[in-house]
């Protein structure tokens, strides 16, 4: 797939098949990622990938967590953001309700569609990447660019994803799991699989504000 056409394709997948996302393609997925830029090559960033029973048991209990409304410790602290940023979430978010036709005062469907999140939209698998506690900002910077990586060569073998708070939110309970070290902080999760097609919440696209708003030109 050309590059431009790549990124333009990219979308969060909300809605997964229920098919396993076999071991091989995973491994090449994620050492093609591996070139990902980072600050003078210093690659901060380690992975845990979950699959089969592993990925049911973090989804049944992080789900349990999420439709208890148990408080949330990610190890990363989830920002408050000021205008104009706190109004492009909050667009963002009425129409995607829309779409799902979620009213505003329907308290169950909204939290039926929290929990989700936490489900990982039912995919088959999840990537969580990690860095050392206490290491440089640049770190988060770095685990961005793999990030962003990882979810635009997903395209390459048929696979959708989407990059999730929600599954950095318990930190605490992914580290158990996947015997991850407290050392090492949870930046973000990321739901992988085979986007299913079919679901209308896979419909949705986001909106971009245009060039002219965040761009400044000079000397052209």
């Amino acid at each position: 797939m050309d590059v431009l056409e790549t990124i333009k394709s990219r979308y969060s997948v909300r809605a997964f098949k229920s098919d396993p996302v076999p071991k091989k393609v995973l491994e090449e997925l994620l050492s093609v990622s591996l070139r990902a830029p980072s600050w003078a090559n210093t690659q901060t960033w380690e992975f845990a990938v979950a699959g089969g029973d592993v990925m049911k048991d973090l989804k049944e209990t992080m789900a349990s967590r999420a439709f208890a409304q148990d408080e949330r410790g990610p190890d990363i602290p989830r920002p408050e953001w000021p205008s104009p940023y706190k109004e492009r979430r909050r667009e963002n978010g009425l129409r995607l309700y829309e779409l799902l036709g979620i009213r505003r005062d329907d308290v169950e469907k909204q939290l039926n569609w929290f929990v989700q999140m936490y489900r990982f939209f039912d995919a088959p698998s999840a990537i969580f990447i990690f860095t050392e506690r206490d290491v440089s900002v640049w770190a988060m910077m770095n685990v961005g660019l793999l990030a962003q990586t990882i979810s635009l060569a997903a395209l390459n073998y048929g696979l959708g994803s989407i990059m999730l708070a929600a599954g950095a939110s318990y930190p605490d309970i992914v580290r158990k799991k996947l015997n991850v070290p407290h050392s090492r902080q949870l930046v973000i999760a990321m739901a992988i699989g085979y986007p299913d097609n079919d679901a209308a919440v896979n419909k949705f696209r986001t909106e971009r504000v245009p060039l002219s708003e965040v761009c400044t030109w000079h000397g052209f």
